[in-house]
C-alpha cells in the first residue's frame, strides 16, 4: 500500500487555520457574555475582553 506525503501545509491554509481559531476563540467568548445575567447591555467590547483573556488561558500551560 503506498502512502500519501503532504508535506507541510502552505502559508495560505497556515493563515486560514489560525483565523478559525480566533473565529473559534470569538464564538466561545460570545456564547459566555450571552449566557451570564447582566445589569447592562454588553457591548462588543466586552466579548473582546473575554475573548483576550480565554486566548491568553489557552496560551499557559
Amino acid at each position: 500500500m503506498s502512502t500519501i506525503n503532504a508535506g507541510e501545509p502552505s502559508p495560505e491554509l497556515a493563515a486560514v487555520e489560525a483565523d478559525m481559531q480566533r473565529v473559534d476563540l470569538f464564538r466561545r467568548a460570545h456564547a459566555l457574555v450571552n449566557d451570564l445575567e447582566w445589569g447592562d447591555t454588553v457591548g462588543v467590547y466586552d466579548v473582546l475582553q473575554v475573548a483576550r483573556f480565554l486566548e491568553e488561558k489557552e496560551e499557559t500551560p
